[in-house]
């Protein structure tokens, strides 16, 4: 699962919480308040900071990189997803 850790104030983490909804994808939005010390960050981490599969990914630009790549992953993978097949049997026929 995904989790974008964020502060209160930042306009640019609502963008990427509305892009990780777009994308329909598991995630959660952890609000990180300085005085609180937060499970599963790292003490001086830099936020935000997106954790996806043990890697973390931190900053603006490099966490809007990574969604972009996310959203071409997904875009792949539900193609195959689908169900929607077609094969070639023993006889030469197609579906």
């Amino acid at each position: 699962m995904l989790t974008l850790y964020r502060p209160p104030n930042c306009p640019t983490c609502t963008v990427f919480e509305e892009a990780l909804k777009d994308l329909v994808v598991a995630h959660r939005v952890v609000v990180v308040v300085p005085e609180r010390p937060v499970e599963g960050l790292r003490d001086g981490a830099m936020l935000p900071a997106l954790q996806d599969n043990g890697q973390t990914i931190t900053g603006h630009e490099a966490i809007s990189a990574h969604l972009k790549e996310l959203e071409s992953f997904v875009a792949a993978w539900r193609k195959f997803e689908s169900g929607d097949a077609c094969y070639i049997d023993d006889e030469g026929e197609t579906c």
